[in-house]
C-alpha cells in the first residue's frame, strides 16, 4: 500500500476527482455559511449556521473516504 498519483489505476480516476470535489465543495460551502449565517425570507439566521456546520461535517466525514481510495488504488496484478 503505498499512495502514487502516477502509478494508480486510471480507470478510477474520475470518480477520485469526483469525490474530490464533493469534499472541498462542502468544506467551502459549509465554511461560508457558518462565517456568513446569511438571513433569507424564513430562514433565520442561527438555522444557516447550523446547515453550514453541518455541510462542512460531511466534507470531513467524506476525507477519510478519498484518502483510502488514494492509498488502495493500485493496478491490478495479471
Amino acid at each position: 500500500m503505498g499512495f502514487s498519483l502516477m502509478k494508480n489505476d486510471k480507470s478510477t480516476f474520475v470518480d477520485e476527482i469526483i469525490l474530490g470535489l464533493i469534499c472541498v465543495v462542502c468544506l467551502a460551502v459549509g465554511i461560508l455559511l457558518t462565517a456568513l449565517r446569511p438571513e433569507f425570507w424564513i430562514i433565520e439566521e442561527h438555522i444557516t449556521g447550523v446547515m453550514g456546520v453541518m455541510i462542512t461535517l460531511t466534507g470531513i466525514m467524506f476525507l477519510p473516504c478519498l484518502i483510502y481510495r488514494l492509498f488502495t488504488n493500485e493496478l491490478p496484478k495479471k
